[in-house]
């Protein structure tokens, strides 16, 4: 049975891929992130031991796996969930193995007009997450209505300016640690009942406990 693969589209991603990645692992799925961002935004929070180059191999982490290499058969196989983080440049021939297309930006209309040009399967593109988001923005703007009207099949969020999580995800790049707990609550709500979704065979309300008990464990 092959995996299923999310591919990431977009900016400022790399911490709602960590922290739905604990999830899902607390599922007891394998869950493997590839890094396809030319920017290697994903790579800076992942720490790599000394001697593996991660262009051609696979480095563990943190209960969770990490490659910068091209999505190929055997991850299919090997892992039950993969995380590729394309950035802002179109997956191309990868796009082919996604199962789903996250879009995930900030509400600049620069980084929008930039998405809007990007050849996506519009079909594939189940999540769209618009973070830092000014109330009121989206009944103002219309070429952020235009755009999200581009994808039949999305389920839109919209996230407020919060600094618990820009504070979070700086400690994703420089601490190497993923705590949900300290997501906004919204954040916080979008990453569990996507991974619920992703694997229905286990509870959302028993995801955040199991969450729940291992970020308890570690901050003690």
């Amino acid at each position: 049975m092959q995996g299923k693969v999310i591919g990431f589209v977009g900016c400022y991603s790399h911490d709602v891929i960590l922290m739905l990645a604990k999830v899902l692992s607390s599922a007891e799925k394998e869950v493997l992130l590839c890094d396809r961002n030319l920017r290697h935004t994903l790579g800076a929070s992942v720490p790599v031991p000394g001697g593996i180059s991660v262009k051609e191999e696979i480095a563990a982490y943190d209960g969770l796996y990490f490659t910068q290499q091209k999505i190929n058969e055997e991850m299919l196989r090997e892992y039950d969930i993969l995380l590729a983080d394309f950035g802002m440049q179109e997956p191309f021939r990868e796009a082919e193995c996604c199962t789903e297309i996250f879009l995930v930006t900030d509400a600049l209309l620069h980084h929008i007009r930039q998405l809007s040009g990007l050849e996506l399967q519009t079909e594939l593109v189940r999540e769209v997450l618009i973070r830092d988001i000014p109330g009121g923005m989206y009944a103002k703007e219309k070429e952020l209505r235009e755009f999200l009207n581009k994808f039949p099949n999305r389920k839109e969020r919209f996230l407020a300016p919060d600094k618990r999580d820009i504070e979070n995800r700086c400690v994703c790049e420089t601490l190497h640690e993923y705590h949900v707990k300290n997501a906004s609550p919204e954040l916080q709500e979008f990453i569990y009942q996507t991974a619920g979704r992703l694997c229905p065979e286990v509870a959302e309300k028993e995801l955040r406990r199991r969450v729940r008990r291992q970020e308890g464990r570690r901050s003690l």
